[in-house]
């Protein structure tokens, strides 16, 4: 792979995604303005105040994907945790942000303006499970995951670890600093929770584990009321366990213990699918502490002081909920779910609006209509969604239960959304009701992984072509009538799945790229192949130049190759990277193309020198497609993290 002396970064644009698997994910900013959460490997900044359409993006470059995040109490400061993919024995970073230096990039519109980066924390191993600020912004304590289990002490201005200790003998899932001090913090896990104490003299953590008497509970989340006497804790079993953490300060080895923290009470009612976020609210009318609890069933209640519950207040959302933080500025507070949904709720009337939404599982594919840029279709886990590429929004949703979509194409008068489904099927929907227009059942006796239409010039009443590809190697054309579809051709001569299909301008031939190490073009009037194209390599994708000359291929071998369309001579292969290669777009005037690949890049080309001019960074998993607006204006891509990544061309246009 050879870079131009010119290369540039490519500048990223807008994102659209959220992970709601995060735990405590979603946050508010002190003043209320902005709201913080992760994606992939970056932890998104959104301004609140300008139609949430300002984002700055804070990206570690380091390629894995944030797995816990925390706010300072004065707003200065973020810190994000990371995981490793594989190895569990891979550094797992930690790394502190300039907050207010973000939230001023966000303000001023330049996303992706770098120098936030404060600290890299480097002591982790495999995955940090958990982080929190002491309450005057001086210290972080960091947890590190199961094959770690570790906690560590970091001074926030030299970004130095001043001490550690084994979080406890079994598991520990989440920290949470109190509000008053800051030389306490308390733990919680599995069959444990424990009350901290640090002495900076020494330094060391001294460790006081509450007393639980007959009660076994695995405890995921944990928050402490305001005045630091109650640590309330959800369990997988479902309900709130509230500890008295009072403890003595540190005492000898030879002297006993008069204060410990102990188990007050829990909730006799209990939720579904256990407890997995809690945050502490005060009643303003009575000053008493209540308790929001969160369910892996998507119920959120509020509880009283007793732990009672409230049954007036309670809403039912989509997807456990996974983060609930209260808003500075509104008497409400926002919830993420682990289906990636965003909600904010009025503590008043208790209802629920949604206000962010996205893909909760990897994306498969991506489409632009036919000569708009204004609009793109993705496809993924259960659904494919339209969005508006302007405002970032979705406009339609098309759900099928129980199955996913592979493969999507749009007809070119923008009529019809062609999809094929891991249940074998080709569903065609109405783009602006969502409805199906027609099913063409057992399409392939396993999934349908490719399709591409031809003849999408047609009008309402006249016949058209749709050249489909299947997890079993077949390659089929079928034939859509006002009135029925019907098989016309079906071609078996790949030995495995097919990866991509592709038609030339005039839908009479069409390109298969499949896992067997070959490319068959194929004549679709008569359903005989053409030419075959040859690589020790298995094909992810391929395309036509926009002169319909060459072919253009990618795999994994982390190739590019060039490919005659006259007689399926290679011309020229290039490197691609240090990832296997995903896929391939290129644009209509066939002077660049990008690609994407499981080294999580996104990279713009020239076609005729093969050299790398602009390099996207921020994907935290495989590349799955990447696709260019007819305008040239952008490029989206998307991978497995669910993300939708909208990248900036306008300072590589002629």
């Amino acid at each position: 792979m050879s870079y131009a002396d010119d290369c540039k970064d490519l500048r990223l644009e807008s994102v659209i995604g959220f992970n709601g698997l995060v735990p405590n994910g979603l946050q508010y900013t002190p003043c209320g303005k902005f709201l913080c959460y992760p994606l992939g490997s970056i932890v998104v900044v959104r301004n609140l105040i300008h139609g949430g359409e300002k984002h700055a993006f804070l990206d570690a470059e380091n390629n894995q994907e944030v797995s816990c995040i925390s706010i300072s109490k004065d707003g200065q400061y973020l810190v994000s945790g990371h995981t490793t993919e594989g190895s569990s024995t891979n550094d797992a970073h930690a790394v502190i942000w300039d907050l207010q230096k973000a939230m001023r990039n966000c303000e001023q519109g330049t996303p992706s303006a770098g120098g936030c980066i404060l600290h890299y924390l480097h002591q982790h191993k495999g995955k940090i499970k958990s982080v929190d600020f002491n309450c005057d912004t001086t210290h972080i304590i960091t947890l590190g995951g199961l094959d770690d289990n570790d906690l560590v002490l970091w001074n926030i201005e030299t970004g130095e670890k001043i001490c550690g200790s084994p979080a406890a003998t079994d598991s520990a899932n989440c920290i949470r600093w109190l509000n008053g001090r800051n030389d306490r913090f308390v733990t919680c896990g599995s069959l444990h929770l424990r009350v901290w104490e640090i002495s900076y003299s020494t330094p060391k953590m001294h460790a006081l584990n509450a007393t639980m008497g007959s009660m076994r509970r695995i405890m995921k989340c944990i928050d402490i009321s305001n005045d630091d006497s109650f640590a309330y804790a959800g369990s997988t079993t479902g309900e709130v366990l509230m500890f008295r953490i009072d403890r003595d300060d540190i005492k000898p080895y030879d002297v006993p213990e008069s204060k410990r923290a102990s188990l007050q009470t829990y909730n006799r009612e209990r939720f579904s699918k256990g407890v997995i976020s809690v945050r502490c609210i005060i009643n303003p009318a009575t000053g008493n502490t209540n308790i929001l609890a969160g369910a892996g069933d998507g119920i959120i209640q509020i509880l009283n002081p007793k732990l009672e519950l409230i049954q007036t207040h309670r809403v039912q959302l989509s997807g456990a909920v996974t983060s609930i933080s209260l808003s500075p500025t509104k008497n409400g507070f926002c919830v993420g779910t682990e289906l990636s949904q965003q909600y904010f709720v009025d503590i008043s009337t208790f209802t629920p609006e949604l206000c962010g939404t996205c893909h909760y599982g990897k994306i498969q594919d991506i489409k632009f209509p036919k000569e708009c840029s204004e609009i793109f279709v993705t496809a993924s886990v259960e659904d494919i969604r339209v969005w508006k590429a302007t405002q970032k929004e979705e406009l339609l949703r098309i759900r099928v239960p129980n199955n996913t979509c592979h493969t999507i194409d749009i007809t070119k008068s923008g009529n019809a959304i062609v999809s094929g489904w891991s249940d074998g099927k080709i569903r065609t929907f109405l783009p602006e009701s969502g409805k199906l227009k027609f099913l063409i059942p057992e399409a392939h006796a396993d999934s349908v992984t490719a399709l591409a239409i031809c003849d999408s010039e047609h009008q309402d009443n006249t016949e058209w072509k749709i050249v489909s590809g299947g997890k079993d190697g077949r390659v089929r054309v079928w034939k859509v009538a006002p009135s029925h579809q019907k098989m016309i051709h079906s071609m078996k001569e790949h030995r495995g799945s097919i990866h991509a299909v592709k038609c030339d301008a005039a839908g009479k031939q069409a390109v298969s790229a499949s896992a067997d190490g070959s490319c068959i073009v194929w004549n679709i009037a008569k359903g005989i192949r053409i030419l075959a194209l040859y690589e020790s390599t298995i094909f992810t994708d391929v395309l036509l130049h926009p002169d319909e000359s060459q072919y253009l291929s990618c795999g994994t071998n982390c190739k590019i190759s060039y490919w005659d369309a006259y007689d399926g001579s290679a011309i020229r292969v290039i490197g691609g990277g240090d990832g296997k290669m995903t896929c391939l777009d290129i644009q209509s005037d066939g002077d660049t193309f990008v690609s994407g690949s499981a080294d999580k890049l996104v990279k713009l080309w020239t076609y005729d020198d093969g050299l790398v001019i602009g390099v996207g960074k921020g994907h935290s998993g495989k590349i799955n497609k990447v696709a260019i607006s007819p305008d040239q204006k952008r490029v989206i891509s998307i991978g497995n993290e669910g993300g939708i990544f909208i990248w900036d061309l306008s300072g590589f246009s002629k």
